[in-house]
């Protein structure tokens, strides 16, 4: 029922998420049985009223009415109902399925250390693990550290991400090379703003689309680091999915940052 919005990648440790762009999940309905009253069939006998004996020579009692048309049609609404609570007990299990994952055994290293206070507000505290890579040519080395998190296992509502991506100029001119570096995105312009008080000098960029895929990334530089710290992801709900508010993933993408430019050597 979900699948990937168009257009994003995978991130490291994060295989593509199910959502708008894909379809919601769906919450538990009620449980159908037979409407009140619906019982055996028939109800109250009637009989003929006091007082009148038998019919007279002749004159016999018409014939009972066939109950055939009133079995027959509680069958169809049972059948109709049954069919209704079949995919309703799919939807159930689609809505109660968690969207989180259990955590990796490993640890962050320290590149990526956020504290947990702060991968809380996130609902994203369930760390996915580390990929690491290096850049060579001639004196110029690039490494890079990458991060990922996700909401933690039994969680059925936040289909959430966090990822960072620290990259470390080495060699000839490394710290020129890490203040040159773009931290701008190919997004247009208004959607991405100046963010004072992290790092040398950092942008945070919307990820909001028109679907429920929505989220938040801060590019920022420090010495010779470069920074992405990417929140992104939905809200699953009963009949549609939900963006996550831009102003919580705007938080959370600055208050990651923060701590990873303070944790980050000068």
């Amino acid at each position: 029922m979900h699948q990937p919005p168009q257009g994003y990648g995978q991130g490291p440790g994060q295989g593509p998420p199910p959502g708008q762009g894909g379809q919601p999940g769906y919450g538990q309905q009620p449980g159908y049985g037979p409407p009140p009253g619906y019982g055996a069939p028939g109800g109250p006998g009637y009989g003929p009223p006091p007082g009148y004996g038998p019919p007279m020579p002749g004159y016999e009692q018409p014939p009972k009415k066939k109950k055939t048309g009133l079995i027959v049609g509680l069958i169809v609404g049972g059948v109709v109902l049954l069919g209704l609570g079949i995919p309703g007990g799919i939807f159930a299990s689609e809505y109660y399925s968690s969207v989180g994952k259990a955590p990796v055994s490993e640890q962050p290293p320290t590149e990526c250390k956020v504290s947990p206070e702060a991968l809380n507000k996130t609902v994203t505290n369930s760390f996915q693990g580390t990929r690491e890579n290096e850049i060579k040519a001639g004196d110029i080395v690039t490494k890079q550290v990458g991060c990922s998190w996700s909401a933690p296992d039994g969680d059925n509502v936040h289909d959430r991400t966090l990822q960072v991506m620290v990259y470390r100029h080495e060699g000839t001119d490394a710290q020129e090379r890490a203040a040159k570096s773009s931290v701008g995105s190919a997004a247009p312009s208004e959607r991405q703003q100046q963010v004072q008080g992290i790092g040398e000098k950092a942008v945070l960029v919307s990820l909001d689309t028109d679907s429920a895929f929505s989220g938040a990334e801060l590019r920022f530089t420090q010495g010779v680091y470069v920074v992405l710290v990417t929140y992104k992801g939905w809200d699953k709900g009963f009949f549609t999915n939900s963006p996550i508010p831009p102003a919580e993933s705007a938080e959370a993408a600055k208050s990651v940052g923060a701590e990873l430019a303070k944790n980050l050597p000068r």
